[in-house]
């Protein structure tokens, strides 16, 4: 599978916004599928069309699937996709002046939903009306005092109604369509998002520990954590050294597979996490602050990892996604330790900015002594 690189505008002017040039680099977002459920005349019509509205006023794009038991063709005989499709086309599509639709035969549920996902790669979330018999997650509209049709399915998520016996997962009025919305952004358009501080650098260059030095009456590393715990949390240190950071009060992990330089310490962050989601920042850069932290949380959603991308890549200031584990352990195990060569197997959202003043890393007496002064000047 080929990897690619989706670039974003961000807020401020030095930021620009375009696709990164290369073969294979699309948008790819690998949206959830949700089902709306429940008897019929229940309001599932209803009530999907509300949360697309509702969703879609919130700034989301979501795709909307509905779903039938009856099998049909959806493409009619006699039409030249029909002949088309007759004369061996893996799959067929109209082209219509203000949309495509496309015939793709898909006979088992799985190869359905690849279809959709496939299709849909550039939405948030999409939300299927039906499918109750499979094994998506669902919303069921339940008649007030009833039963869960879907009571004992393990992927019933939310139901709306106040049915009996169903305390264990969140329930909504029929016409609490904000709750409803609220429920699907923090579950799946927000998704939990942890931090991993990286304290492991060996600092050969300038002789000590650079996540100790002093910033404006603090340590460097206590900077970065307060930096990032306005956005993350839980925050761990990623360190072969936890003595020197515990007065902090932040757990600390160590590298799982020492020795392969930054590679280790995101490994070990991903590795050791509790959320899908991990905020990799570096101490390395202490300079970065909350506008560019926001720029990173406000677009990772779906994405394999998310970065800055500057005159180069700025992989020690990004959010990785637990997905990047088999790429990574793939690389270590070839002795490959180069962060770029993460990027062509993996969907990698770069956000460019000209200005590389704020990814100034502390290397040498000189940067420690720049960094220190434009620190006091913020």
């Amino acid at each position: 599978m080929q990897g690619h690189v989706y670039e974003k505008q961000g807020m401020c002017s030095s930021l620009r916004s375009g696709y990164e040039s290369g073969e294979g680099r699309v948008i790819k977002n690998n949206p959830s599928i949700i089902s709306i459920v429940g008897r019929k005349g229940s309001g599932k019509t209803r009530l999907l069309t509300a949360l697309l509205e509702s969703l879609t006023a919130r700034g989301f794009r979501i795709a909307a699937v509905r779903h039938t038991p009856h099998s049909h063709r959806l493409d009619t005989d006699g039409t030249d996709t029909a002949l088309f499709s007759a004369a061996g086309a893996a799959g067929t599509a109209l082209a219509a002046a203000q949309e495509t639709a496309l015939f793709l035969p898909a006979a088992t549920w799985d190869e359905k939903t690849a279809v959709i996902g496939r299709t849909f790669a550039g939405c948030h979330l999409v939300l299927m009306e039906g499918g109750m018999q499979h094994g998506l997650e669902k919303i069921e509209i339940v008649p007030d005092g009833a039963a869960p049709l879907c009571g004992d399915d393990g992927s019933l998520r939310a139901c709306v109604g106040r049915p009996r016996n169903m305390s264990r997962i969140p329930c909504f009025a029929a016409d609490d369509i904000d709750g409803i919305c609220a429920f699907l952004e923090a579950r799946y358009l927000k998704p939990q998002l942890s931090a991993a501080v990286m304290a492991g650098g060996k600092s050969s260059r300038l002789g000590r520990n650079k996540a100790l030095l002093q910033l404006g009456g603090a340590t460097v590393i206590e900077h970065v954590i307060a930096t990032v715990s306005a956005f993350a949390a839980p925050v761990t240190i990623i360190t072969n050294s936890p003595e020197h950071f515990r007065h902090l009060g932040c757990a600390a992990a160590p590298d799982l597979r020492p020795g392969c330089g930054p590679l280790s310490g995101i490994h070990a962050a991903l590795s050791q996490s509790s959320t899908d989601y991990v905020l990799v920042k570096s101490c390395d850069i202490p300079l970065i602050g909350a506008d560019h932290l926001h720029l990173l949380c406000s677009s990772y959603p779906g994405h394999d990892i998310t970065m800055f991308k500057t005159s180069r890549f700025e992989p020690l200031c990004a959010i990785y996604r637990r997905t990047c584990l088999p790429a990574l352990e793939e690389l270590i195990d070839h002795g490959e330790y180069r962060i770029i060569d993460l990027f062509p197997t993996l969907d990698t959202h770069v956000i460019r900015t000209d200005d590389e003043e704020p990814f100034r890393s502390i290397n040498t007496d000189e940067d420690y002594e720049i960094i220190r002064q434009r620190f006091e000047k913020c």
